[in-house]
């Protein structure tokens, strides 16, 4: 009797462990619910979150980085984004000086060869060679989208020269005056004389099986730049992308692909929407907006991925998030930090805090010398109370009113309680504990006082008596934003009753289309490191001609940035001292405070939000989403 009832407890036991495992829904996919749209699944062209979390699961790079595990069982963030520590990816080594693969030119300029991996194949079925390398970076360089990535590797490859393909142009063609359309019309001739000065900085090598990158000058981060995460750096298939309708890599055609859409219009480029990759997963299905959908790739060159397939819906409303995570719908979900504390007493949910991030994310841009013309966004378009004129923003004691009507610690206490979170001043964060200047007077702190004697002063005393009425644009989904902006706004509103704001959410895409039209008075928008270094947060937000947020806020903001920031912005990479560099940095945060360039918002503490099936899952500063290869389900 006894032996028949253990023979049953065993039973039992092994049937609820049998149950157990069962429970993990869904063994072979994972289900992921974010908010925002994608924007483009071109890698040349993408320089947004929610696109680059599609390529870095369809793509890859020469390198990547090394990562932790942040997950439903554990917390080890022993991540690197030290260049020593990169991992070879598609490239077999990491080039160093001790290593031969790293060679310094008599002129000042480095030299980096990077072997190429053999016996790997694209999803459609193209092998991998050198020469689809040195056509990803040469394709990337002369499509130059306006407010797109490649401001980067003119940097670097030009030796700190030029910031985009139409500066570089007006040299070699000595024509001073060329503009950007101007470039869609150049002959083939004169196209060739441009390629010819780009050719030399990416080439095959004489065996055909290496890639040599020659840069103009030092620069340190170059490696970094092309890890994985970094979406501009992701392997193209030349031949696949000819049979989209791309560049074919004649010297004298590659200009009918400049620019495309004048980086207003994702869609105006060939590879909009196809993906064609050499990661662990493929695309199997993009509905715009609704889903995307992938399957792991039968061919990929390393083990395959734990879980097959992977489904991820755009759902807008944390309300719908939330439901499908509570009933374990979806496996991950985008959670912002003030509904932390509804998911954190859900059973199964682990929420892991205190996570490191190196990031500006979100910041408030003002926009100078607005386009009136058709723009929803300005009321009437006049200096009256039911609208602003193109110069609104021109005006620092406005600038410095909007500052001071942004109340960071109660933001931080009733949106960011649940996982902490800090006031900051900019653009360097404070993840760079040597640059981030710290004195106290560059944090604004809530006055309103304060405020209404900035807009007395605006507009040489004008505006308090006419007023003013403009609409912030924010993200939908993003109810973090929205949070942010309806603060501004009741504050604003407060000081008098002349002033309105209106606030609008906007599909992520169109935001991001609209960033280069000038439209917007008052956007919101973040800043995730390109490469981890203070100048990847200099160079964005303060430099006027670098190709990157400047440009987006108007000629007003953009010689300011000549005027003061400029020479200081290029000297913080003219030296490795870090005494010198510290001073540089210190004062241009001094410098944006003066002259009140952004609203620098509160930024929370890193967190991460896990059922606890979900085991495996990386975690890097540098990586824009879940790294779906790493993750398996299991109860542990």
């Amino acid at each position: 009797m006894k032996r028949v009832f253990a023979i049953a407890l065993l039973l039992t036991f092994a049937f609820a462990a049998l149950g157990m495992a069962q429970d993990v829904p869904n063994p072979d996919t994972i289900i992921y619910m974010s908010y925002g749209t994608l924007n483009s699944m071109d890698p040349a062209y993408v320089y947004d979150t929610d696109s680059g979390g599609l390529i870095f699961q369809v793509y890859e790079n020469l390198f990547s980085w090394p990562y932790g595990t942040v997950d439903g069982n554990e917390k080890d963030i022993g991540y690197s984004l030290a260049e020593a520590d990169l991992i070879p990816m598609l490239g077999t080594v990491v080039p160093t000086v001790n290593n031969g693969l790293v060679v310094r030119l008599p002129n000042g300029g480095v030299q980096y060869t990077v072997p190429i991996r053999q016996g790997v194949t694209f999803h459609e079925g193209g092998d991998l060679t050198a020469a689809d390398v040195e056509y990803t970076f040469e394709r990337g360089v002369l499509q130059d989208r306006r407010g797109g990535p490649q401001w980067m590797f003119y940097e670097a490859f030009s030796g700190y020269t030029y910031y985009g393909l139409y500066q570089l142009a007006r040299d070699v063609l000595g024509n001073p005056d060329l503009s950007r359309a101007d470039i869609l019309e150049l002959s083939a001739e004169d196209q060739a004389l441009v390629y010819d000065a780009i050719s030399g900085w990416v080439e095959v090598s004489a065996d055909g099986g290496s890639v040599v990158f020659t840069l103009g000058a030092d620069y340190p981060p170059f490696l970094g730049m092309l890890a994985h995460g970094a979406s501009w750096g992701a392997i193209l298939d030349k031949e696949w992308v000819v049979e989209q309708g791309g560049w074919d890599g004649e010297p004298g055609t590659w200009a009918a692909y400049y620019n495309p859409g004048g980086g207003t219009a994702a869609e105006a480029s060939e590879l909009y929407g196809v993906a064609n990759g050499t990661g662990p997963y493929k695309l199997t299905l993009w509905d715009p907006g609704v889903e995307r959908i992938y399957a792991a790739f039968d061919g990929y060159w390393r083990e395959a991925p734990a879980i097959p397939n992977i489904v991820h819906r755009q759902v807008q409303e944390w309300t719908d998030r939330f439901l499908a995570f509570e009933n374990m719908d979806a496996d991950i979900v985008t959670v912002d930090p003030q509904y932390v504390p509804q998911v954190e007493v859900l059973d199964g949910v682990i929420v892991h805090k205190n996570l490191p991030s190196i990031s500006m994310n979100p910041v408030m841009f003002f926009t100078t010398d607005l386009d009136l013309e058709g723009n929803d966004f300005v009321g009437s378009g006049e200096f009256a109370e039911d609208g602003i004129d193109s110069t609104f923003f021109n005006d620092v004691h406005v600038r410095r009113a909007f500052n001071y009507c942004f109340d960071h610690d109660l933001y931080i206490e009733e949106s960011y309680g649940a996982v902490g979170g800090y006031k900051t001043h900019g653009p360097i964060p404070q993840a760079f504990e040597w640059a981030y200047n710290p004195d106290p007077e560059l944090l604004w702190s809530v006055d309103l006082e304060a405020a209404e004697a900035e807009f007395r002063l605006a507009n040489d005393g004008a505006l308090w008596d006419t007023g003013f009425t403009f609409t912030i644009v924010y993200n939908e989904g993003n109810d973090a934003r929205r949070a942010m902006a309806e603060m501004l706004e009741f504050n604003i509103e407060s000081i008098n009753p002349k002033f309105h704001i209106d606030l609008l959410g906007m599909p992520w895409t169109n935001q991001l289309d609209y960033l280069l039209t000038e439209r917007m008075p008052l956007f919101i928008i973040g800043w995730i490191m390109d490469f981890p270094d203070p100048h990847n947060f200099a160079q964005p937000f303060l430099q006027s001609d670098g190709g990157g947020y400047a440009e987006w806020q108007g000629a007003s903001m953009v010689a300011l940035y000549a005027e003061h920031f400029d020479d200081l912005v290029a000297a913080g990479m003219a030296t490795t001292d870090p005494a010198e560099r510290q001073e540089i940095y210190y004062e241009l945060s001094r410098l944006s405070h003066e002259y009140a360039t952004h609203i620098y918002l509160p930024q929370v503490y890193g967190y991460r939000v896990a059922r606890e099936y979900v085991q495996g899952w990386a975690f890097n500063p540098a990586y824009p989403d879940p790294y779906f290869y790493s993750i398996y389900k299991a109860y542990e």
